[in-house]
């Protein structure tokens, strides 16, 4: 599929995790540090990243009142 990086891409980058953002596909590095790398697995939906971002950085005080902005990544399987 034109765009789409595969594992072996994803870990020449330094990923090492499957993972997901609002059901967004991404592959996921250096999960332990306060900015992981993230990137969608199909280079398209790169472009929705920041707008659920941003949408994210809109609702969070509405809905958590004061407290600092947390990005909703999941943190999936190991790259084999």
């Amino acid at each position: 599929m034109l765009g789409y990086m595969k594992a072996a891409q994803a870990k020449d980058y330094g990923l090492s995790h499957h993972g997901s953002y609002y059901g967004i596909p991404l592959w996921m590095g250096d999960i332990d540090s306060e900015a992981p790398l993230v990137f969608a697995k199909w280079a398209p939906l790169d472009f929705i990243i920041p707008i659920f971002s941003m949408i994210e950085g809109l609702l969070w005080p509405i809905i958590h009142g004061d407290s600092e902005p947390m990005f909703m990544f999941r943190v999936g399987r190991d790259l084999e």
